[in-house]
């Protein structure tokens, strides 16, 4: 059985990137620079694409993470620790209340589940020798 967790979204992150994009949309019509309006329109298309399709799948062997384009299979046995951090570095996470999940020997993913204490436990359901922080 399959559990899906969305992503936390931190609004506070995507309202200013909105704004700016909304401000240089209308610049753009203003000006009559459509092919401006349309990078504009492109790049906000991929913001609201990236908001609508970041989400963390667990099943009873792996952990699937979408991300737009981003698509990451972390086998369960293979985690090794999860950490709450709230590191910036870019990451398929919408927020940055996050957590970092540490797998095979160095590899490392941070994710932004709406619900930590829900995924965690989830989690420690299907890999029960798992630590975290």
């Amino acid at each position: 059985m399959s559990q899906v967790f969305k992503s936390k979204i931190s609004w506070w992150l995507f309202a200013p990137l909105f704004s700016i994009l909304g401000f240089f949309l209308l610049l753009s019509f203003v000006q009559q620079r459509w092919v401006a309006s349309l990078v504009v329109l492109a790049i906000a298309a991929l913001l609201v694409y990236l908001l609508v399709t970041t989400y963390y799948i667990l099943t009873p062997t792996e952990l699937i993470i979408r991300s737009g384009p981003i698509h990451i299979q972390v086998p369960l046995s293979s985690i090794r620790s999860v950490i709450p951090t709230r590191n910036p570095l870019s990451a398929p996470a919408l927020s940055l209340d996050r957590l970092e999940i540490r797998y095979g020997k160095y590899d490392s993913v941070l994710i932004s589940p709406a619900n930590h204490a829900d995924f965690l436990t989830a989690l420690h359901q299907l890999n029960p020798a798992l630590r975290h922080a």
